[in-house]
């Protein structure tokens, strides 16, 4: 099985036959926004000064790589992404916040222009747009209730929590317009957010979702996952046909992969949460553990990585999925969650039912 890298020193990534070179460069203050510094005396943009290795690099076989994730100040050459288009690896990248910055998505021969077409017609076809995007949001609600459900089985206290989120999903079930679809998921997520404070068994200071920037330490931690999660889903869909830039429920536009967001919506809770419930309860990531910036809190790079480690085991991790009487881990099951909809897009399926977890 193919592993996806992180990459948190400061690092030059080359081509060394076929094998990925990881060269690591001295440690040094990070550039926020970009590779690069003015010379005010000519007015030209300049690529920044080069450094030296600290030498010992890393050799890592392309064909073991199923994507690279980067948050330290990593420089690229062009014969690197010619090994990352050759082998089909998709980089991903970060800044200093953690917040996800763009991706490097190699040319497929996966592309499939039917694919996109039909993608397209059932964007534009807003009775086939509904039905997908109202199966979205019902499984990714269904999935925050078991969430809460298997807490229960401790004694915490969740049942009005649980009512109320059911009473929404029942709306849900009956509703007719994209806008209230999303206002119905994003009620459902901030009833579900208002009883994480009875789960965590650690003090902490998060009682509603704030962004742009985070604020608090929970906050931060959601930023982050989700961060992930949008990437990993990106690279499920850049390898199964779809255009991540046609979604359903979120519009197209603005730079962003509306699809993307479609489909980590049914896997937040049952990936990003329950990472985020395990780091929190068992002490992994504290208070002390994050540093403050202009932008709200980041993480310090060694608890990055801890929260990286636990959300790469979660993705790892083999469930039991009813619905094909198959063991299948979380990672491959977001694939088969695109090719789920490819099916239903194609009609090989009549109808689409996105994984709920049981």
């Amino acid at each position: 099985m193919k592993n996806n890298i992180y990459i948190f020193s400061n690092s030059i990534l080359s081509r060394k036959d076929d094998s990925i070179l990881l060269d690591t460069i001295p440690q040094s203050d990070a550039i926020h926004e970009a590779d690069f510094y003015e010379n005010e005396s000519e007015g030209v943009i300049l690529p920044a000064q080069k450094v030296e290795s600290i030498g010992n690099p890393r050799h890592i076989p392309a064909e073991s790589v199923e994507a690279i994730y980067t948050f330290g100040e990593v420089r690229f050459n062009t014969q690197f992404f010619k090994c990352m288009s050759y082998y089909e690896i998709p980089v991903h990248i970060f800044n200093y916040y953690g917040n996800y910055v763009g991706s490097f998505l190699p040319a497929s021969s996966n592309g499939s222009g039917e694919i996109q077409i039909l993608q397209c017609k059932a964007y534009i076809d807003n009775y086939k747009r509904i039905i997908i995007a109202k199966a979205i949001i019902d499984a990714a609600i269904k999935n925050i209730l078991f969430n809460l459900k298997s807490y229960t089985y401790s004694g915490i206290d969740l049942d009005e929590t649980i009512n109320t989120i059911a009473a929404i999903q029942e709306q849900v079930r009956f509703s007719d317009s994209i806008q209230e679809l999303m206002g119905f998921e994003g009620t459902a997520r901030n009833t579900y957010y208002s009883a994480w404070q009875s789960i965590f068994k650690q003090e902490t200071d998060f009682e509603k979702r704030i962004k742009n920037p985070p604020q608090g330490m929970i906050n931060s931690l959601i930023s982050f996952g989700n961060s992930l999660l949008y990437a990993v889903c990106l690279s499920e869909i850049y390898r199964t046909r779809l255009n991540p830039f046609i979604g359903f429920i979120h519009e197209t536009g603005d730079n962003k992969h509306p699809l993307v967001y479609d489909i980590s919506e049914i896997f937040k809770p049952v990936i990003v949460d329950k990472v985020i419930f395990r780091v929190i309860n068992l002490n992994i990531i504290k208070p002390d553990d994050f540093k403050q910036t202009d932008r709200g809190l980041r993480l310090k790079d060694d608890s990055r990585k801890k929260f990286v480690e636990e959300f790469e085991n979660k993705l790892s991790s083999i469930i039991h999925h009813k619905r094909i009487n198959r063991r299948i881990s979380l990672r491959s099951l977001i694939r088969m969650e695109c090719y789920n909809l490819i099916n239903y897009l194609t009609g090989k399926l009549k109808s689409y039912d996105p994984y709920r977890a049981n």
